[in-house]
Protein backbone atom coordinates (compact mmCIF):
# COMPACT_ATOMS: atom_id res chain seq x y z
CA UNK A 1 0.00 0.00 0.00
CA UNK A 2 1.60 3.76 -1.04
CA UNK A 3 2.04 5.67 1.85
CA UNK A 4 0.85 9.63 1.57
CA UNK A 5 4.39 11.02 0.95
CA UNK A 6 4.26 8.35 -2.24
CA UNK A 7 0.70 9.51 -3.21
CA UNK A 8 1.29 12.90 -2.76
CA UNK A 9 4.74 12.40 -5.46
CA UNK A 10 2.69 10.49 -8.02
CA UNK A 11 0.00 13.50 -7.98
CA UNK A 12 2.69 16.15 -8.13
CA UNK A 13 4.19 14.46 -10.84
CA UNK A 14 0.87 13.88 -13.07
CA UNK A 15 0.24 17.40 -12.19
CA UNK A 16 3.48 18.56 -13.78
CA UNK A 17 3.10 16.34 -16.72
CA UNK A 18 0.01 18.16 -17.38
CA UNK A 19 1.62 21.10 -17.01
CA UNK A 20 3.91 20.53 -19.48
CA UNK A 21 1.57 19.04 -22.14
CA UNK A 22 -0.76 22.24 -21.87
CA UNK A 23 2.48 24.53 -21.82
CA UNK A 24 3.13 23.39 -25.28
CA UNK A 25 -0.56 22.93 -26.67
CA UNK A 26 -1.26 26.51 -25.47
CA UNK A 27 1.64 28.12 -26.30
CA UNK A 28 1.23 26.97 -29.97
CA UNK A 29 -2.41 27.82 -29.91
CA UNK A 30 -1.35 31.09 -29.00
CA UNK A 31 1.19 31.69 -32.14
CA UNK A 32 -1.57 30.81 -34.39
CA UNK A 33 -3.80 33.04 -33.08
CA UNK A 34 -0.69 36.05 -33.19
CA UNK A 35 -0.66 34.36 -36.85
CA UNK A 36 -4.54 35.09 -37.82
CA UNK A 37 -3.75 38.54 -36.00
CA UNK A 38 -1.74 39.51 -38.01
CA UNK A 39 -3.60 38.06 -41.51
CA UNK A 40 -6.53 39.90 -40.03
CA UNK A 41 -5.24 43.62 -38.98
CA UNK A 42 -2.43 43.96 -40.71
CA UNK A 43 -3.13 42.15 -44.38
CA UNK A 44 -6.82 42.48 -44.14
CA UNK A 45 -7.39 38.64 -44.83
CA UNK A 46 -9.17 36.44 -42.97
CA UNK A 47 -8.96 32.09 -42.48
CA UNK A 48 -11.79 30.75 -44.08
CA UNK A 49 -12.50 26.75 -44.64
CA UNK A 50 -14.93 25.28 -46.38
CA UNK A 51 -16.59 28.71 -47.88
CA UNK A 52 -17.06 29.46 -51.69
CA UNK A 53 -13.85 29.54 -53.32
CA UNK A 54 -12.14 26.81 -52.20
CA UNK A 55 -11.39 23.86 -48.87
CA UNK A 56 -9.02 26.56 -46.95
CA UNK A 57 -8.49 30.08 -48.15
CA UNK A 58 -7.51 33.71 -47.29
CA UNK A 59 -10.36 36.21 -47.85
CA UNK A 60 -10.41 39.53 -48.13
CA UNK A 61 -11.85 41.65 -45.01
CA UNK A 62 -12.70 45.26 -44.92
CA UNK A 63 -13.34 47.05 -41.50
CA UNK A 64 -16.38 49.64 -41.61
CA UNK A 65 -16.40 51.06 -37.78
CA UNK A 66 -15.03 47.53 -36.50
CA UNK A 67 -17.46 45.35 -38.39
CA UNK A 68 -16.06 42.95 -40.92
CA UNK A 69 -17.79 43.40 -44.36
CA UNK A 70 -16.51 40.97 -47.74
CA UNK A 71 -16.52 37.82 -45.66
CA UNK A 72 -18.38 34.72 -47.51
CA UNK A 73 -21.50 33.61 -45.82
CA UNK A 74 -20.89 30.36 -46.24
CA UNK A 75 -17.88 27.81 -44.26
CA UNK A 76 -16.56 28.67 -41.18
CA UNK A 77 -14.06 31.23 -39.81
CA UNK A 78 -10.65 29.91 -39.03
CA UNK A 79 -9.59 33.08 -37.45
CA UNK A 80 -12.57 32.86 -35.16
CA UNK A 81 -12.43 29.18 -34.77
CA UNK A 82 -8.87 29.61 -33.55
CA UNK A 83 -9.86 32.43 -31.14
CA UNK A 84 -12.28 30.11 -29.74
CA UNK A 85 -9.87 27.01 -29.23
CA UNK A 86 -7.66 29.00 -27.66
CA UNK A 87 -9.26 30.32 -25.02
CA UNK A 88 -10.61 26.94 -24.24
CA UNK A 89 -6.64 25.79 -24.05
CA UNK A 90 -5.90 28.45 -21.94
CA UNK A 91 -8.75 27.52 -19.26
CA UNK A 92 -6.96 23.80 -19.39
CA UNK A 93 -3.65 26.04 -19.01
CA UNK A 94 -4.80 27.94 -15.87
CA UNK A 95 -5.99 24.68 -14.29
CA UNK A 96 -3.04 23.12 -14.92
CA UNK A 97 -1.07 26.39 -13.35
CA UNK A 98 -3.29 25.93 -10.31
CA UNK A 99 -2.53 22.22 -10.05
CA UNK A 100 1.14 22.52 -9.61
CA UNK A 101 1.05 26.16 -7.77
CA UNK A 102 -1.03 24.44 -4.97
CA UNK A 103 0.64 21.05 -5.08
CA UNK A 104 3.80 22.53 -5.20
CA UNK A 105 3.01 25.45 -2.30
CA UNK A 106 4.58 28.20 -4.74
CA UNK A 107 4.21 31.28 -4.30
CA UNK A 108 1.39 33.20 -5.75
CA UNK A 109 3.93 35.17 -8.19
CA UNK A 110 4.90 32.27 -9.75
CA UNK A 111 1.12 31.45 -10.24
CA UNK A 112 1.05 34.40 -12.11
CA UNK A 113 4.13 34.42 -14.26
CA UNK A 114 2.98 30.74 -15.76
CA UNK A 115 -0.31 32.07 -16.16
CA UNK A 116 1.22 35.01 -18.11
CA UNK A 117 2.56 32.24 -20.43
CA UNK A 118 -1.19 31.41 -22.11
CA UNK A 119 -1.32 35.39 -23.25
CA UNK A 120 2.34 36.37 -24.16
CA UNK A 121 4.20 34.89 -27.03
CA UNK A 122 6.69 31.87 -26.38
CA UNK A 123 5.91 32.93 -22.72
CA UNK A 124 5.00 29.50 -21.97
CA UNK A 125 7.53 27.99 -23.66
CA UNK A 126 10.24 29.79 -20.85
CA UNK A 127 7.89 29.24 -18.35
CA UNK A 128 7.25 25.57 -18.88
CA UNK A 129 11.10 24.67 -19.18
CA UNK A 130 11.83 26.62 -16.15
CA UNK A 131 9.16 25.82 -13.80
CA UNK A 132 9.22 21.83 -14.60
CA UNK A 133 12.83 22.14 -13.93
CA UNK A 134 11.99 23.72 -10.36
CA UNK A 135 9.44 21.16 -9.78
CA UNK A 136 11.76 18.00 -10.66
CA UNK A 137 14.84 19.35 -8.51
CA UNK A 138 12.12 19.31 -5.94
CA UNK A 139 10.54 16.34 -6.47
CA UNK A 140 14.29 14.50 -6.79
CA UNK A 141 15.15 15.96 -3.62
CA UNK A 142 11.72 14.70 -1.83
CA UNK A 143 12.56 11.09 -2.74
CA UNK A 144 16.49 11.41 -1.63
CA UNK A 145 15.04 12.38 1.99
CA UNK A 146 12.74 9.04 1.93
Amino acid sequence: MPTAQQTQTAAKRSALKFFQITSYITGFALLSVMITWGLRRLIGLELWAFGPNGLVTLEPVVYIDDVATGLPTTGLNLTVAILIVHGWLYVAYLFADFRIWTLFRWNFLRFLIIAAGGVVPFLSFVTERRYSKLALVELDSTEVKN
